[in-house]
């Protein structure tokens, strides 16, 4: 399945609308996770990402997806390389999710499952290497992962990772590729608003995927709960 990137055109003008379409036939619909991400941002810190120094491409931040029914999608060819329309949507919005879909036959099977402390802010590919896309994914047709999980994956563009670092004491013009961040706040009210939630708790038997560009963004786990840990997500980088 193709992903054709300017069906979704229409969220750049009006990112509060939800937009219906179709995937080769599967019915979807399609939202941002934050609207004019840069104006949340600098209302948050008082500070624009743009002055941050590090690169800010992002005018909406993620673009979350839901099939009206269970929909097999390719996120990349046996190369791992992505979906090109998939690029160009990462590119134009950041971190992807879909939900009530799952991989091809063939492709589920994981090379391995991740699980990372609590608010432990990182990326998994370094700017030497080129398979820098983080695909996630949790499998309907697994037994353990076909119920939802009970912790999160958070994620935030590196320019709000490093604005919340320097909040917490770091130094400025001194930006990690590794920040443990919000040990001392309460996250709840900060998602929509500065940080992306893939919640993995959809109903049981459904398939969620995301994406997420480790040369843009840096994701963490999330314990709410932090006695339940929940099962290992899939992990597999891509080109």
């Amino acid at each position: 399945m193709a992903i054709d990137a300017s069906q979704f055109s229409a969220l750049e003008k009006n990112p509060s609308m939800t937009l219906e379409g179709a995937l080769n036939g599967a019915a979807y619909q399609a939202n941002i996770m934050i609207p004019n991400y840069g104006q949340q941002i600098k209302q948050h810190f008082r500070r624009s990402p743009g002055g941050s120094g590090l690169a800010f491409p992002f005018r909406h931040f993620g673009l979350s997806i839901t099939f009206n029914s269970p929909t097999e999608l390719k996120v990349h060819n046996e190369g791992r390389q992505l979906d090109c329309g998939l690029r160009s949507l990462l590119d134009r919005f950041g971190p992807l999710s879909f939900s009530n879909a799952y991989l091809p036959d063939g492709m589920r099977s994981s090379e391995q499952r991740n699980v990372f402390d609590s608010l432990n802010f990182h990326i998994d590919r370094g700017r030497t290497q080129d398979d820098n896309i983080s695909l996630f994914w949790r499998d309907p047709f697994d037994s353990v992962q076909r119920e939802p999980r009970s912790s999160q994956t958070l994620v935030l563009a590196n320019a709000a990772a490093y604005l919340q670092a320097i909040k917490q004491g770091r130094e400025e013009h001194n930006f990690s590729q590794r920040y443990t961040l919000f040990k001392d706040e309460d996250v709840t009210p900060l998602i929509g608003n500065i940080l992306i939630e893939l919640g993995w708790r959809a109903p049981t038997g459904v398939g969620e995927i995301a994406l997420v560009d480790n040369h843009r963004m840096l994701h963490a786990s999330y314990y709410p709960h932090p006695w339940k840990k929940g099962y290992p997500i899939s992990v597999r980088y891509v080109y």
